[in-house]
């Protein structure tokens, strides 16, 4: 199975979200995927979408863009039996970049996933009743499958937080 890449699409990805993840609001962003520094998403507190009353809360879209870019790159955007399952991530990095007149907030995550072929497998074992009712499950060498067939990247993630850092 080929590893993920970064996603290539011509729609911003506002548009983007907006279309896959029906039940998030449209999200106060601009700029591109956040793959780097000149590709960094842009967090606008002075999106028309944003409600001025409510406190502007800036890390939480991080989480939220972190989230679905993730799940874009290891669902969504894969063909039909490349998909992936059990995902999960870990922050690894965070540091505050600024190159003078911007301000960035550059993120690094581990991510963990097994492809879904392997999800199956391994799930169809754990919930066989027969398997753990005849002493033959061997826990300890289900999690150690499990380990060599998990997926393990790392990915940065790059946004432009000059609209409210320090505000």
């Amino acid at each position: 199975m080929q590893l993920p890449s970064p996603i290539q699409s011509a729609i911003s990805p506002r548009q983007v979200l907006a279309e896959d993840f029906k039940t998030i609001a449209e999200l106060p962003i601009r700029g591109g995927w956040g793959y780097t520094k000149a590709d960094a998403c842009i967090i606008d507190k002075d999106d028309p979408v944003v409600n001025p009353a409510i406190p502007f809360a800036g890390m939480d879209l991080e989480s939220l863009f972190v989230e679905k870019r993730i799940y874009e790159e290891l669902v969504i955007c894969r063909p039909k039996g490349e998909q992936f399952n059990g995902i999960q991530w870990t922050l690894l990095t965070q540091e505050l970049v600024s190159d003078g007149a911007r301000v960035f907030d550059r993120l690094v995550y581990a991510i963990t996933a097994l492809s879904d072929a392997d999800w199956d497998e391994l799930k169809s074992a754990w919930e066989n009743p027969d398997w753990h009712a005849s002493n033959t499950f061997a826990a300890a060498a289900h999690q150690s499958r499990r380990e060599e067939r998990m997926l393990r990247i790392e990915r940065e993630f790059w946004f432009d937080i000059t609209s409210f850092f320090g505000k």
